[in-house]
């Protein structure tokens, strides 16, 4: 009994290790489970000191992280900022070869001192005027990377195709945070959607309430990407970020074909009818917990199942195992004998 159960115990624990690996991937295990199951970002010796108290923590693919003395990045924000970063660039049909410095701080007061910026995240000129550097008060920021992206592939627009781009890409890759056109739908029934005509240039979208202003601008460009596809959109990125409202109009009208105002009708209308509200930008296997839910079902009932199997065959190898190594005993032990009394 003692043997049936140390066995059904074994296969029990390895098969929920394997299946919390494949269901909740790098969230689901220790950070030592993980890497040693697939490897993790190169991570820099410790007290590695790189400029002005930063510490260099570690660097992946796209991302070389820095920290403040005893602050750390977890594995499971680098790998989903790889993701995320690997996902809007197949979205948008641009490549990015580049690797963001992406500066960790411990408060918004230290941003605040090293960058002047008030917000929680922030995209500076890196010096020498060399790409971008990303400075954040949080682990994992979707939305300021998106704003890097953008500047490096395709242009820095006017602030609302800027910010409306990296608001739809940050909500969807964000854990926990609703889809932008379901916090649009809602601010329609509310009456404070934006007219878009009030948002266009960089002006009056910095004049507006940032949340209305910038649901409205990521709702509408997430829109855009959806139904006209990344080139048309890639025109509007074009514009030089004080583009006049005119501007903004014509060179909107000569991409789409048609003025913003029609499009803007029809994203409304599309918003009313609840026909928006389901679309993402990240992979159904990261949107929706129902996949990981049946998945957990089938591997919970796989695992009795395989113990089940497990033991039998188990017990009887064991057995044929014990059975040899005692008929293996009793014949050395003859041998033994036989050499003492001789």
């Amino acid at each position: 009994m003692f043997k049936r159960v140390l066995l059904a115990a074994a296969f029990v624990l390895l098969l929920f290790a394997l299946a919390s690996l494949y269901v909740g991937g790098v969230a689901s295990l220790t950070d030592r489970v993980v890497h040693f199951f697939r490897p993790g970002p190169k991570m820099a010796p410790p007290g590695t000191v790189a400029v002005e108290n930063w510490v260099l923590f570690a660097e992946t693919e796209h991302f070389r992280y820095y920290v403040r003395s005893g602050d750390h990045i977890p594995r499971w924000a680098m790998e989903l900022a790889e993701d995320h970063l690997n996902a809007a660039c197949a979205a948008l049909q641009v490549d990015f070869a580049g690797l963001i410095p992406f500066y960790k701080h411990p408060s918004q007061l230290d941003l605040y001192q090293v960058t002047g910026s008030k917000s929680t995240g922030v995209v500076v000129a890196a010096e020498g005027g060399q790409g971008s550097e990303l400075h954040s008060v949080h682990r994992y920021d979707a939305h300021e990377v998106m704003h890097v992206l953008a500047h490096e592939t395709l242009g820095e627009p006017p602030s609302f195709f800027d910010e409306g781009l990296a608001t739809a890409f940050g909500w969807d890759w964000t854990p926990g945070e609703r889809d932008v056109h379901e916090r649009a739908n809602l601010l329609l029934e509310q009456g404070r959607l934006v007219r878009l005509k009030r948002l266009l240039t960089n002006w009056d979208f910095r004049s507006y309430k940032t949340y209305p202003a910038y649901t409205t601008a990521g709702s509408f460009t997430k829109y855009l990407l959806a139904v006209y596809g990344p080139e048309k959109l890639s025109k509007l990125f074009e514009l030089d970020k004080y583009s006049q409202r005119e501007k903004i109009e014509e060179r909107f009208a000569t991409a789409y074909g048609e003025s913003i105002c029609d499009v803007e009708a029809s994203w409304r209308m599309e918003l009313e009818r609840g026909a928006l509200g389901t679309t993402s930008s990240r992979p159904a296997s990261q949107n929706t917990n129902r996949e990981l839910a049946i998945t957990g079902v089938i591997l919970l009932i796989a695992t009795f199942v395989g113990a089940i199997l497990f033991i039998v065959a188990g017990e009887k190898v064991a057995d044929a195992v014990t059975r040899h190594i005692r008929a293996l005993g009793r014949t050395v032990g003859r041998w033994l004998r036989r050499g003492a009394r001789e």
